[in-house]
């Protein structure tokens, strides 16, 4: 089984499915920061290229060397952290009677520093009630 036919595929496939289709905040930065770092990884990896070429290494072995390390620098996993850190959040959500729909609304919750609802429908209905 590989890709979606894993377990590991199929609990990515829900979770983005079940996303809403919007980047959190946090996602955001992870991805800029994963940008970033890729762009890091490819000029060091093209500077290492030209030391090895320059050294007198042969073309074929630095270009090897080339590849395994940009392979290796390539911070893959951090979207897989961040998205089931985010599934866990909304676990511990869930066990006290909370409903997550969005794992965005996770982040969201997390920056805020009051949250005013009521129950008399002035939110929803734009009434003020007084009892």
């Amino acid at each position: 089984f590989t890709g979606k036919a894993t377990f590991f595929g199929r609990t990515a496939d829900l979770l983005s499915q079940g996303g809403g289709g919007e980047l959190g905040h946090l996602q955001k930065i992870l991805l800029l920061i994963m940008a970033a770092l890729l762009a890091i990884s490819f000029t060091l990896c093209l500077a290492a290229f030209g030391y090895l070429l320059g050294k007198g290494t042969g073309f074929k072995e630095a270009l090897e060397f080339t590849v395994v390390l940009l392979v290796a620098s390539i911070p893959i996993a951090i979207e897989i952290v961040c998205t089931t850190t985010l599934a866990l959040g909304s676990r511990q959500l869930a066990a006290h009677g909370a409903i997550v729909t969005r794992l965005a609304a996770i982040e969201d919750m997390a920056g805020m520093n009051m949250l005013c609802s009521d129950k008399t429908g002035t939110l929803t209905l734009n009434k003020m009630a007084i009892q």
